[in-house]
């Protein structure tokens, strides 16, 4: 199959495992456009959104009173007769924005009860996110992260480069994917991962960047509260937590052993005061991530697997400001199943 025929079907595919088809026709589900910054922009290239530094470029910013050394090609010779005095016009220059996407694969996020794992889900939202920064003319750079590997790339708009990270993307998730599920591999947690990828970001990141993170932040410690509240000095971070209906309730009765990978614990789904503790811990989780995130004045919104690849907006500045948990909850405030 090439390029040209993947059709916007792959993208909505039900399946745990990945395919390059997938995530290239992710780009039918990108149609949004990359935001403009909220801090200033420090990149240095010509691209697709507009900068606080001035000089001659494609947008109009000012007229102000000529100076020495300005060019004299860009005086404003209306103001300048009627003012009496010599004018100039300022531009704005655009500037192209560097967009980082981070996923994190932890052994956590392979699972799902719904539509496919949250494994999935993440890279078929990082997928977007890509096409969605490289067709507004960005540089895209990932970060991609299980319990023992990571792969960095960086910053580029070219195409090939681009298609590349979409195959790393896809290769890692799969190789962990096939090590849990097929090869009978330990179920691992590295308790660090996220840490480290968002100490990592802060050697790499430029100011005035868009940065995404996909994950279920079942790691978010203390010291990935303190690297993202650096970040989001100069940066605009859109965190999206990834979840399952079963993190936030169990629908049929019943005894059932829950673990995080270390330990494990025995609950009573019959017993409806264990439920509501199972869902009250889940929205408490939920609840203390995202005031981490308004804490930096970051984006936050919250997605389900029991939803279509369509309902995660990938503009942060659109992101609803009621509770993240009605994703998970239907019209009469019941928890979707």
């Amino acid at each position: 199959m090439t390029e040209h025929n993947v059709t916007a079907k792959q993208a909505r595919e039900h399946s745990i495992e990945l395919s390059l088809e997938q995530l290239i026709a992710c780009q039918y589900w990108a149609k949004e456009s990359i935001p403009l910054p909220h801090k200033k922009t420090r990149a240095h290239l010509v691209g697709g959104h507009l900068s606080p530094f001035k000089g001659r470029g494609m947008e109009f910013a000012e007229v102000r009173q000529y100076q020495p050394g300005d060019d004299i090609r860009t005086i404003d010779w209306r103001v300048t007769a009627r003012t009496g005095k010599v004018h100039t016009k300022i531009f704005q220059e655009e500037r192209e924005r560097p967009v980082y996407i981070l996923t994190d694969l932890q052994d956590t996020m392979f699972f799902g009860s719904r539509n496919r794992f949250k494994s999935t889900l993440a890279c078929l939202h990082s997928a977007r996110a890509f096409w969605a920064a490289f067709n507004s003319g960005n540089r895209v750079a990932g970060l991609f992260s299980t319990a023992s590997d990571h792969i960095e790339l960086k910053p580029s708009n070219r195409r090939q480069n681009g298609l590349r990270l979409l195959q790393q993307l896809m290769e890692l998730h799969n190789q962990r994917l096939d090590s849990i599920y097929n090869d009978a591999g330990a179920y691992d947690i590295n308790p660090n991962a996220l840490q480290d990828m968002l100490m990592r970001l802060r050697h790499l990141v430029k100011g005035g960047s868009l940065i995404y993170i996909f994950s279920d932040f079942m790691n978010l410690s203390d010291d990935c509260r303190q690297h993202l509240t650096y970040l989001a000095q100069h940066n605009d971070i859109y965190g999206v937590m990834v979840a399952d209906p079963l993190e936030a309730t169990i629908p049929l009765p019943g005894q059932y052993t829950l673990t995080d990978g270390m330990r494990h614990i025995r609950i009573d789904a019959s017993n409806k005061s264990d439920m509501q503790k199972h869902q009250q811990a889940f929205e408490q989780r939920v609840a203390d991530i995202q005031q981490q995130f308004t804490l930096s004045q970051s984006a936050f919104t919250l997605c389900s697997t029991a939803d279509s690849i369509t309902d995660l907006s990938l503009d942060p500045n659109v992101i609803n400001s009621s509770s993240p948990m009605n994703t998970f909850r239907s019209k009469n405030g019941e928890v979707k199943l």
